[in-house]
């Protein structure tokens, strides 16, 4: 993610992510080809993790892979986006990456109503009547199919942690940014409590959870308290009025909290958005140190 627009050859960067402190590479789902995987596998860092589905690629439904839902309710679509998911397990396995990241799927409500809640945000309207009215009826129509989208979720961890135990790789569900998807935090307890684990774990996203507490939902504290107990990783980035993915420090984020409930041996990953300049790239390790999230040594911080 960080790579793109600065880094043509993958290998390349992860030279680079090394002179900056880093430990190793989280591989990006929207854009990493078989091509690009290999080359940033030969590179000196490590891969700690892949982000589901790697490689990307089209699917035989005509498009993305990634835009794939691992919870729809078309067995068609629910099918091929785990075919994609098995995949991305055996290309971890395949370079000694220790789990895969998965979006886990999503409620399919439509997102204009979810553009105009982030355009009033952004506005400043939040306490306004047409802000409330949009935040209300969001989880009302979330609500109408959630049972069953979270019932094909189920199915769909279960039948890949079979596959993620059988190669020793670890599976982390993601918190999720946008409103319509699964799992929210109740749904996360749900999960969690069907899964092996020894296997399957929760994946925190610091962005994530800040965009949820921002838009008046499930608040940063509630995410931690409810779920690190069983955190495998986490993705580090701030967020400023504008969106997240920013460098660690430059937004809003409470980082004490945060350090506060990281468990020891949690995978540590700066999802970073391109738009960051690399010299602030360079600097997110040692904020991250000064805030007792990784070691000063910068030996457990990975960048994605």
């Amino acid at each position: 993610m960080s790579a793109r627009g600065h880094y043509d050859d993958l290998l390349e960067f992860s030279k680079a992510a090394l002179d900056w402190g880093y430990s190793a590479i989280e591989a990006n789902a929207y854009v990493t080809t078989h091509g690009m995987l290999e080359r940033l596998a030969s590179g000196p860092l490590p891969l700690s993790s892949l982000h589901n589905p790697t490689p990307n690629a089209r699917s035989s439904l005509g498009k993305s892979s990634y835009d794939l839902n691992l919870s729809s309710l078309e067995e068609t679509e629910r099918r091929e986006a785990l075919g994609f998911a098995f995949e991305t397990i055996e290309q971890a396995a395949r370079y000694g990456a220790k789990a895969v990241v998965l979006h886990m799927g999503h409620v399919p409500i439509g997102k204009e109503m979810q553009r105009v809640l982030h355009d009033l945000w952004h506005e400043c309207r939040t306490q306004s009547p047409e802000y409330i009215q949009v935040q209300q009826r969001i989880p009302e129509l979330r609500a109408r199919t959630a049972a069953d989208h979270l019932e094909r979720a189920l199915e769909t961890l279960l039948q890949l942690q079979a596959a993620a135990r059988d190669r020793g790789i670890l599976l982390g569900i993601e918190t999720r940014h946008n409103l319509h998807e699964v799992p929210n935090v109740d749904e996360m307890q749900v999960m969690l409590d069907a899964a092996d684990p020894q296997v399957v774990g929760y994946w925190h996203d610091t962005g994530h959870a800040a965009t949820h507490e921002q838009l008046g939902f499930t608040t940063q504290e509630e995410w931690l308290r409810r779920h690190s107990h069983r955190m495998i990783g986490i993705h580090l980035h701030d967020m400023n009025f504008e969106r997240d993915h920013q460098c660690p420090g430059n937004g809003t984020i409470d980082w004490n909290l945060v350090a506060r409930h990281i468990p020891e041996g949690a995978i540590r990953v700066c999802e970073i958005g391109e738009w960051n300049e690399i010299d602030e790239l360079e600097l997110c390790p040692r904020f991250l140190a000064s805030q007792g999230i990784v070691s000063p040594t910068g030996i457990d911080s990975a960048v994605r």
